[in-house]
């Protein structure tokens, strides 16, 4: 005794076997055999039996023919499908209530539906393409999720943003009094420059070029043929208009006071403001810490001593700075 399959694709699949009685020849499947009168059941297992190359004409064939006649034809190709579509149903229903389960069903049928109508048949391997194409759709497993949105009135408490320093001011009330529009931007921008005189003034088509274009979305070329104007003139209009005003957006930007500057530290060679003069010494004299380099015969000296000490007369020779070891007091030798 064969078991029912009692969900929205077995009952639809009970439909095409039991309810229609359309045929396919079996040509269609293979060229060369005899043509024969093929019911959906029979013409399912000549397709799953067949090479790749059978299941891509037969699928062409049927394809066809439900864009052609729709209908039945549609019924017959979720019949031919039911296999594929029954295995793949399964990762759409798992761990869901029967009702989004049943309903799942239906979307993968239509889904299939969709793809069977809407997919290019002549690219080969058809009906996996048709398989995978249904299950992404029914899934939504590409679908792009918006993220959440809420209206600012609206906002749950929860989501309301806290600050953890505390806000001590009472925020401000926004309101059509205190708002203002890119359009009222670019009209006090406008009667700032043209209240300067000189060449730098925008005339009524340079605004009317910056307004409706970069501001209302509308193309140059249908607002330079309302202007009467060409598109090459009207692009040098707007064009001098927008170099206009942004030099009035970096002159309004340059009034802004400057950070003061910051303190720089004085070289090696300039006296310190506290501390004086710095002596500087040479690589030869050597530094604290290190010794000469190899192969020269200058005395190594400390930055102290090389500071301090006055340089020698020329008539006297420098004294040494080396001390002799004192000596030991005499004492008489006792007369024996």
């Amino acid at each position: 005794m064969s078991r029912v399959d009692r969900t929205a694709l077995g009952e639809i699949e009970a439909h095409a076997r039991t309810r229609i009685t359309l045929t396919i020849p079996s040509d269609v499947i293979d060229p060369d055999a005899p043509p024969v009168p093929l019911p959906m059941l029979d013409f399912r297992l000549r397709v799953v039996r067949g090479t790749a190359q059978e299941r891509d004409r037969a699928w062409r064939h049927l394809g066809k023919l439900a864009r052609a006649e729709r209908g039945d034809w549609n019924l017959y190709a979720l019949g031919v499908a039911y296999p594929k579509l029954r295995a793949q149903v399964v990762g759409l229903t798992a761990y869901r209530r029967r009702e989004a389960a049943e309903q799942a069903h239906y979307d993968l049928a239509a889904e299939f539906l969709f793809a069977l109508h809407r997919l290019d048949l002549d690219t080969p391997h058809v009906f996996p393409r048709l398989v995978d194409a249904a299950y992404t759709h029914a899934s939504g497993r590409k679908k792009k999720h918006s993220p959440p949105m809420y209206d600012i009135d609206t906002l749950p408490e929860k989501y309301a943003p806290r600050s953890a320093h505390g806000n001590s001011e009472h925020d401000a009330e926004l309101n059509e009094a205190n708002q203002e529009t890119v359009h009222d931007v670019l009209n006090r921008i406008i009667a700032a420059a043209n209240s300067v005189p000189g060449r730098g003034r925008i005339t009524d088509t340079q605004a009317e070029l910056i307004r409706r274009t970069y501001l209302d979305g509308e193309t140059l070329r249908v607002v330079a043929t309302d202007l009467n104007l060409s598109e090459p003139s009207a692009s040098k209009q707007r064009r001098r208009a927008a170099a206009t005003i942004a030099r009035l957006l970096r002159t309004r930007r340059a009034d802004k006071p400057a950070d003061p500057p910051k303190q720089r530290r004085p070289e090696a060679s300039e006296p310190h403001p506290r501390r004086g003069p710095m002596t500087s010494i040479s690589r030869a004299e050597g530094s604290p810490g290190r010794s000469a380099p190899r192969g020269s015969s200058a005395p190594t000296r400390s930055r102290y001593a090389a500071a301090t000490t006055p340089p020698a007369p020329a008539d006297h020779p420098q004294r040494s700075t080396k001390r002799d070891p004192p000596s030991r007091p005499h004492r008489p030798t006792p007369d024996r």
